[in-house]
Formats: structure tokens, sequence, C-alpha cells
């Protein structure tokens, strides 16, 4: 059982080391230092008193204080006792039916051998306990869909746009809407378990598996969207999987590779996300390859113990990434299962060597991940939510091969998520939406790329313009190009399409002779295990090149997995529209924006910068030994904020015009929140990502955005803020908690990072 301190992220549990006890009442641990009398109870530097509780449970009683929460036993301090929920209190009951060997069945993967997925297994394996009707843990990937392996996959599940694709939507409740999709793609394939939300902070600009990490580069745009996706996954039946825990932001020699970060820069920049995908209710945590502070994350008990179980009120267990553990002993630095389980540390003999309780507690926390989310007989009624569709190794075969998960609503939905996430970075003499023209040129390799399944299904971290490389792949049957979409609507609408379908500058001159308009396309993909070459689109030198010779108005359609400099032909472009690898629906979803049907709302969750110089580069070999974070909490957008850039963090174009004012009847924002009128002041139906941002002495940060419905013209909304003391806090590595940083705040609302509107001021 844990509780929110209401700074966010301190909690506490029963049997946590006490800091104050008068018959069993416990003191917040951030409070260690106010302590002055523990004769007396616990009270504050002020004297105060306890003066708000509630009974809990069997065991524990909540109690408020000036706005601190602590808990008080309800019963003699036992230094044993866990205070438990009921789903942990079910768990518990479960593990003390189990032999050791059902136990340590639960802790350790099978389905691979000499890392070779074997027939009749997922992606990673847990055998179940049948007479406790404890059904067996069965793993798949997650960052574009349910990952394909098999030919016979291809085209039964839906290759979505990559994760950073959806949150360029900023909007949670499509992100839910995604959540459910995936699980229920994953269940019906036999799967319970989603190796996903990826959500760490973007760092390193050309990271190669940042197309999946939905944060993009703020925690605040990741703790908002992160919630969303673990409700709408695990409310279909499968497990949730926040990862890679933690500084996981790069791939270069990511297993060595060591993340030096100090406190403040960990709990205000790289933590948020993951705690609010505990405070979603997560069921497991993937621990990373790298090392953080000298210690790889999987065995780094300051990591997993201190901050994740401790800090966080983690309930849930914590799985090793693929052959992340190097040590027998990591269970008793906190992680809970050897994935995926062929590397032999976590074999009988290892586990023998640990003390019961370790045991009894990993196992608990992984029975309690799977009663939470329903895959077991719930307390009351005796009705198992979310029944197993299969078991390994010898059921899920024909559901893992032969059953057909997308349906024509998923398709539907991918298209829709590819154009809310699609962002107009450039919109020169209103060229788009194209109306009233009679020929398109459509010019560039890039606008009908080819998707190569062989070569994918033998090389698994190959990606193309649809799919990013890696485990996250989910490989088109039959991908719409941005050709195909542009024709298929142009057929619609009795406009003449000529193309031109290579990078030859003289090919692509004559295909613009008399057009109206010209479509180029430019795309690069990224892929895990290796961190991108550069961060241009492959065909940067055509673009420029033709660009230079067009006479014609020009729409630039990129496909990308992450950051991009696009400055060596932007400025003579006179549109730019991007895409993140947008999956199987990428044409159609880019011909809904160019032509108007769907009115563009995306913003970039990331910087499109200037320069390559201006961002940081991942880690080499010189810097093995110590990757140190030096840049501290300013990163991505914050970091760039004296520099110009190609593209601002929270940017993106509509087709129509808003206003923005302080709402009617509360003002300026204040401490506690504040109210914002925005109207739709264009011609056309739009909607605004409404953005506000805090600075409090180092610049601008993402605090909080509200996407708001669709406006028609003329029409206003009031979108109403709230704010806690964490918002306005920053941590302390001395006293080790937050701390509200009092003095003048500077508030900005817009629609960017670098478009703000209206400003005001909060004085703490």
């Amino acid at each position: 059982m844990s509780y929110d301190d209401g700074t966010g992220y301190i909690q506490s549990n029963c049997n946590y080391d006490p800091v104050c006890q008068d018959d069993g009442l416990y003191l917040s641990w951030t409070q260690r230092v106010s302590v002055t009398d523990m004769d007396n109870g616990c009270t504050d530097e002020g004297g105060g008193k306890i003066i708000e509780a509630e009974l809990h449970s069997e065991c524990t009683a909540v109690i408020t204080h000036m706005g601190t929460t602590y808990q008080k036993l309800t019963r003699p301090y036992d230094p044993t006792e866990v205070c438990t929920s009921s789903s942990s209190s079910s768990s518990q009951y479960v593990v003390d039916q189990m032999t050791q060997e059902e136990k340590y069945s639960l802790v350790n993967g099978v389905g691979w051998k000499t890392k070779i997925q074997q027939d009749g297994y997922f992606i990673g394996n847990i055998p179940g306990v049948p007479r406790l009707s404890v059904p067996s843990i069965k793993m798949q990937d997650a960052a574009q869909g349910f990952r394909t392996t098999d030919i016979r996959q291809v085209g039964q599940v839906t290759s979505w746009p990559c994760s950073l694709g959806v949150s360029a939507a900023w909007d949670v409740d499509l992100m839910e809407s995604w959540g459910k999709a995936l699980g229920a793609e994953h269940r019906a394939k036999g799967a319970n378990v989603i190796l996903g939300p990826s959500i760490n902070v973007h760092r390193v600009a050309k990271g190669g598996r940042n197309a999946e990490y939905i944060s993009g580069e703020s925690p605040a745009l990741g703790s908002m969207l992160t919630p969303a996706y673990v409700r709408g996954v695990q409310g279909a039946g499968v497990m949730a999987v926040a990862k890679h825990f933690a500084l996981n932001n790069q791939e270069t020699f990511r297993n060595s590779v060591n993340s030096v970060a100090d406190e403040r820069t960990m709990m205000e920049v790289y933590y948020p996300p993951f705690l609010a995908a505990v405070q979603a209710g997560v069921a497991s945590f993937m621990c990373s390859y790298n090392l953080v502070n000298g210690t790889h994350a999987c065995g780094n008990d300051e990591l997993l113990k201190r901050d994740l179980k401790g800090r966080m009120g983690f309930e849930g267990w914590v799985m090793s990434d693929w052959w992340a553990v190097h040590d027998v002993d990591y269970p008793n630095a906190g992680l809970d299962m050897d994935m995926p389980g062929d590397d032999g540390n976590f074999g009988d003999a290892n586990l023998d060597n640990l003390n019961d309780g370790v045991v009894d507690d990993m196992v608990g926390r992984i029975v309690g991940g799977m009663i939470g989310v329903g895959l077991m007989a719930e307390e009351e009624g005796g009705e198992v939510k979310f029944p197993s569709l299969c078991e390994i190794p010898d059921g899920c075969e024909d559901l893992y091969f032969n059953k057909t998960a997308t349906s024509d609503e998923h398709v539907a939905l991918a298209r829709k998520i590819g154009a809310e996430g699609a962002v107009l970075l450039k919109n020169d003499g209103n060229v788009l939406p194209l109306d009233g023209i009679k020929k398109i040129a459509v010019v560039g390799s890039a606008c009908d790329p080819s998707n190569d399944i062989e070569k994918m299904l033998k090389v698994w971290n190959v990606g193309n313009y649809f799919v990013m490389g890696g485990s996250g792949r989910v490989i088109p049957a039959s991908p719409v190009s941005v050709m195909e979409g542009v024709k298929e609507a142009s057929a619609e609408r009795g406009i003449e399409v000529v193309e031109s379908i290579s990078d030859s500058v003289e090919e692509g001159v004559a295909a613009m002779e008399g057009a109206d308009v010209l479509i180029l396309c430019g795309a690069t993909t990224s892929t895990e295990g290796s961190d991108r070459d550069n961060l241009y689109v492959d065909q940067d030198d055509f673009l420029k090149e033709i660009l230079a010779e067009t006479e014609i108005a020009s729409v630039v359609v990129t496909m990308t997995p992450g950051a991009t400099v696009l400055s060596n032909w932007a400025a003579s472009a006179d549109g730019i529209l991007n895409v993140f690898l947008a999956g199987e629906e990428t044409g159609h979803a880019v011909a809904d924006i160019i032509f108007g049907s769907v009115n563009p709302s995306g913003k970039l969750p990331v910087t499109f910068p200037l320069s390559e110089d201006d961002t940081l580069e991942p880690c080499g070999m010189l810097a093995l030994t110590d990757c140190t974070y030096e840049e501290g909490v300013l990163v991505g957008y914050r970091g760039l904020q004296d520099k110009e850039v190609g593209f601002a963090f929270g940017h993106g174009l509509s087709y129509t015009d808003f206003e923005y004012e302080w709402g009617e009847e509360g003002g300026e924002i204040g401490r506690e929140g504040g109210e914002v009128k925005v109207t739709n002041s264009g011609s056309v139906a739009g909607r605004e990502v409404v953005q506000v941002y805090f600075d409090g002495g180092e610049g601008y940060e993402l605090k909080s955005f509200v996407k708001t419905g669709l406006l028609q013209a003329g029409e206003s909304v009031v979108v109403k803020f709230e704010f806690a003391d964490k918002d306005w806090s920053i941590w302390d590595n001395v006293l080790g908690h937050f701390v509200v940083k009092g003095g003048e705040w500077r508030v900005g609302v817009g629609g960017g990072s670098r478009d703000i509107r209206i400003t005001g001021a909060v004085v703490l």
C-alpha cells in the first residue's frame, strides 16, 4: 500500500524504515528534516497536529495534515508486515499456496534457447500454475502494434503510426483509444502482456528508438499521455509494461554506456512519465540495458528499490530487458523477473540462495499484476474478467499465427491517428489545403517507397519509411504510400496526377510542366540497436536541388522517426507537412491533410533544430566510463531556448486561426490554476492544443496542455487548468525532496513553446 504525500513522488509502505513512530504513527519520509518532536507524535516545525484521518484498510489509516499524507497503523507495529490492498492481499493468498518450484517458475522466462525464440512461444513467456488458476504470461512487443515475426502474421494486425506519431496529436483521449485497440489486438492474438509503453524522454536527437518513446522532449507531455495508454491497454485485459527504466537515451553502446545524472535531473526530467505510469496502475516495469550512475539498471538497488518501489510506491513487478541480467544477485536489488530466461541467472540453484521473503515478494508482485488487470478470479463473485485465451507452449500457435486481429475500425483509427498526428510546419501563402487545382506533380522516391517484407523478416531491425526497425516493428502487408493516397484523393476530385518516382531532378522538373502544385517527399527511418547517422531525410540533396528549379507552388511531405534538420531546403518550400513514421495508412493520412478533409492540429513533440551541432550527440567510445548529463534539466527544447531553431517544440499550424485571452472569471493563472479562453477566429472548424509553460528562472517549461474539441468558426471555449505545489517545485538534492521555489514565476500560454500568446506571473 502506498500513498502520495502531495509532491507526486514520495510515498511510504508499512514496512518502510520508520523515521517517526508513536503508537504506529509514521511520518512521510520527505518530512524527516522537519521533525522536531518525536516523543509527541509527528509534527511539523510549527508544531502542527494531525487533523484528518480516514480508515483505508484493515491495517492502516490514511492521515492528512496540512496537505501532507501520512499513514498510521491501526494495530501494533510489526516490522515484517506489508499493508496490502485487495489485489495484493489476494496475491499473497495465492503465493502462500505455491510450492517452491511454482514460485521459481514465475520469475524466470521460458521459450528461448541460446537467444532463439522457440516454436509455440511469444516474445516473452512465463508458465502458469494451472492448479491455482494462474495463467501463463505471454508477452509481445508493442511500439507500432503487435510485433510481426512471421510471414503469417503480416496483415493480421494493424501496422499503426509509431508511438511518437500518436504523441504528436497531443490528444489524451486519442492515446487511450489507441491503447484500447492495441490491447484488443494483443489479446486476440493470445498475448496478455504488451511490452509498452516506451516513455523515455528524448535526450539524444539521433536516438534510434525515439520513434517509440511517447514523451518526446517533455516529461510533462509523457506524464499526461502515459496514463491514457495504460488505461486503454489494461482496460482491454492486457498488462502494460513501462519501459525502459531508466536513462535509456541512446542505442550506441547501449549495453555498456553509463548514464550519469544527479537526482534533480532524474526526478524532474526522466522520472515523471514513469511515475505517471505507476499512478495509473501499470502492471510492470522493464529495466534498461545501460548503467545508471555506475551500476547496470537491472541490478541497481537505488533505481529499483529506493526510487521505483520506495519513492514512487510501485507495487507491480520489474522484468529485465532481454539479456540485461549480469549477476545472480539482481533480485536483492529489486529485479523480479529475468527475461527471456535462457541466461541461467535465475536458475533454481541461484534462487535457493535468496531469502524466502525476497522470492515471495517477487512472485506476489507478478500475481498481483495479473489480479489487478482481471486475469484471475476477482474477489467478488469469483468471475474471471479476462480469461486466458490460450496457454503456452502448446495452445497458442493458432492464435499467434492464424488469428486476424485487425479490423476496418482499427484501420480507420490508424488513419485518424496519422492525420491527427501530422504536423503542418509551414504554409506560406496558404498553399494548403489544395483547392481549385487541376494538375498535381508528385515527385520523389519517398512518395512511393518499397516495403520489402522478405528483407524485414530476415533482419529483425530493418525499418523503412512506414515503420521503425527493431522489436517495435509491425510489418505492413500493403501500406498506402503518399503517391497512392494523393492519386486516390485526386481521382475523387477530378484532378490529374503526374508522377516521377525517382530522385532525378531532370525527371522531376519534366513532371512539373503544366502542374499547378508540386508535392515532394523526403523520408528517413531509424532502428533499435543503433542511433541515426544524421538528422537529415535521405533525399536532402535532391529536395534542395529540385526546389531550386521549382517555379510553381511546392509542398514537401516528410516522414521521420524524430527530430529532423530541414534547414537546407525549408526556406524554398511553400508548405511542409511532417508525419512521424505512420504505418500502413500513411498515404491516406497525408491526403486527408493536404486536401483539407482534416484540419491539421498536430504539434511537434520534439524540436526540429537548424543544425545537428545544436543537439547532444550519443556518448561514444571515449565517454563510456561516464556519459555525464551535464545539461541537467535543460534537455531538448529547454536547452535550445537561446538558439534559433528550425521548428520549435510544440509548433504546429492549422488552416484556421486561434485567439487567446484569460478566462472571464478567474483572471490570469494563479498558484492553483486558472482559465484560458480560446476562440476560433478563422473561417473553418479546427482544434487547438492549448499549452501552458512555467518559467521559474531557467526558461519556459511545459507544465500542462489541453486539446480542445472541434471549434467552429467564431466559436470559443474556456479551458481550465489546475496546479498543485509540485508544479511550482524543484528537487533539492541535499534535502532529498521537492521544495516549492519561492519568488516570481512567469506563466506563458499559447500554441507552442515559441508561440506564447498571453503571459502572466505568479509570486510564491
